[in-house]
């Protein structure tokens, strides 16, 4: 029995398989720029292209602009209710608990996310939220990022 005429109707689909796992001219850096061998240029252009997300504008303290007493409306101001924030750079305190500052992003000058690790009523967690204020600066509307709560909640400055 002649083995070669066996094996010849498979050598061709033997050397596309072949083919098919070697690795191509991109992996052996011959199509790479001149100048660019061995420098990572073109890895590092790939790693930056113009989809990949910024990186968020963030701060130490929360801008003065935010700080200060607000509560739901002008009378809520002299008596606290559970709605009043008191908001100092490090820290907002809520009705109830008291928030410390874990991280700021800054959206613009007028909307900023504060990271909280929380504390209140013997309880400890996690929790972030959206400060937005107004163009007058006299109105602050609260809001949660990342979990289910009822609407934004607008807060009037008691301290005007």
């Amino acid at each position: 029995m002649n083995h070669a005429a066996l094996l010849s109707p498979l050598l061709p689909a033997l050397f596309l398989a072949m083919a098919a796992c070697s690795p191509g001219p991109d992996a052996s850096g011959a199509d790479e720029p001149v100048g660019a061998a061995g420098s990572g240029e073109a890895k590092a252009s790939a790693q930056t292209s113009p989809t990949s997300s910024p990186t968020p504008v963030t701060a130490e303290e929360i801008p003065s602009t935010f700080l200060g007493v607000w509560d739901h409306d002008k009378p809520s101001c002299d008596v606290p209710s559970d709605m009043r924030l008191e908001i100092a750079p490090k820290s907002i305190r809520f009705y109830e608990s008291r928030g410390e500052v874990t991280r700021i992003e800054v959206d613009s000058a007028d909307s900023i996310v504060v990271s909280l690790a929380m504390e209140g009523e013997g309880e400890k967690w996690q929790m972030a939220r959206k400060l937005d204020l107004s163009d007058d600066g006299n109105t602050l509307t609260e809001s949660s990022v990342d979990e289910d709560r009822i609407d934004p909640i607008k807060l009037m400055r008691c301290d005007n």
